[in-house]
């Protein structure tokens, strides 16, 4: 496992989408590693993690991915080194309510920042995170490999295909341009409050003593610290800026073996931290997501040295204890304790 400190330390690094729950972290992450933050993304959305745990950034372009002049204007004022773009509609029922503004946002927000790179003639190494939602089902059961097909039904998946092969297309079309894109899985972390998520949901009903749903309990996702996750983004993202990566830069993330698990485990092992919690069991929802999902991070760990840190348990536990601080402990205090301990842990590893 690799040490980031030296590299990140005072680099101008631009975080698209950073008041969103991922990129909340990443910029706590990227300040506690000494690099000199700067953010685009909309406004923060009223008691989000962004607003109430402000993480440190240098500067800050509230505005939407998809215009063209905001952005050229952040990339001339900020002028990054480096830059993750995580700004994303990443909410899978909005599938069915708006699907033309998540093409709108994942595909052509994505194109219109890489051609705006294009356009300002400067080399910045680029990380586009999708997902695992992208890949195609019928593997047999078998983990995804970065080279196994696309495929998706419903709106949001097939957007982070297309927004995947959007990347590859301008890294393989200019050369001169670093690009990597990133496919992670499900992450779990203190501070999304999104509901529509199951952790959240989950952390919400079993802190106020109310029953969750499951609303499909025998699907399998993989499960991972969201630390684990953006910490692989980091590992990519210092790759590409030093030249050791080269040819199909595309990168599974994805958790260590126990964080192969269905919902309904998943919940099982949430609900042991709340006393008395409760779940029903549903009986299925949107008919386009993936009833079973794997991935496999083997050329992440030979390539670029990542690997998960923290099992599934351990995943909860940090959530499960990020939403008891929230009684008595400020949400920045929260945050920098569990980054704080997710470096120390680094540490050790790379020692």
């Amino acid at each position: 496992m690799l040490s980031h400190k030296c590299f990140y330390q005072g680099r101008r690094v631009l975080v698209t989408g950073h008041t969103g729950f991922k990129g909340t972290w990443l910029c706590w992450l990227l300040s506690a590693l000494g690099a000199e933050v700067y953010g685009y993304a909309l406004p923060p959305c009223p008691g989000c993690l962004y607003e109430t745990a402000r993480p440190l950034v240098a500067g800050e372009r509230l505005a939407d991915i998809r215009d063209r002049v905001e952005v050229e204007r952040a990339l001339n004022q900020f002028r990054p080194d480096l830059i993750f773009h995580l700004a994303a509609h990443a909410y899978l029922d909005g599938s069915y309510e708006y699907p033309a503004d998540i093409f709108q946002v994942n595909v052509m927000g994505t194109v219109g920042l890489l051609e705006s790179i294009r356009q300002s003639g400067r080399r910045i190494p680029t990380v586009v995170v999708t997902s695992d939602k992208c890949y195609a089902q019928g593997l047999g059961g078998r983990p995804c490999r970065e080279g196994d097909p696309f495929g998706a039904a419903e709106a949001y998946s097939t957007s982070k295909a297309c927004q995947d092969l959007a990347a590859q297309c301008y890294r393989f079309s200019f050369p001169e341009l670093p690009i990597a894109t990133a496919r992670a899985s499900n992450t779990i972390g203190g501070g999304d409050f999104n509901k529509t998520r199951l952790i959240p949901h989950l952390l919400d009903c079993f802190s106020t003593g109310q029953p969750a749903m499951l609303r499909n309990p025998g699907f399998v996702r993989p499960w991972q610290y969201v630390l684990d996750v953006l910490w692989g983004y980091l590992t990519l993202g210092s790759a590409l800026a030093e030249g050791t990566i080269t040819g199909d830069t595309s990168f599974n993330f994805g958790p260590a073996p126990d964080g192969f698990q269905t919902v309904r485990r998943v919940a099982e092992l949430l609900a042991a931290h709340f006393p008395g919690a409760e779940y029903e069991l549903g009986t299925g929802g949107s008919s386009g997501e993936t009833q079973l999902l794997r991935l496999d991070s083997g050329k992440a760990w030979k390539l670029l040295g990542w690997r998960a840190l923290y099992t599934l348990e351990q995943t909860l536990a940090q959530a499960a204890a990020f939403q008891a601080g929230l009684a008595h402990t400020p949400t920045a205090q929260l945050c920098r304790e569990q980054v704080r301990q997710y470096l120390d842990r680094t540490q050790e590893m790379a020692e």
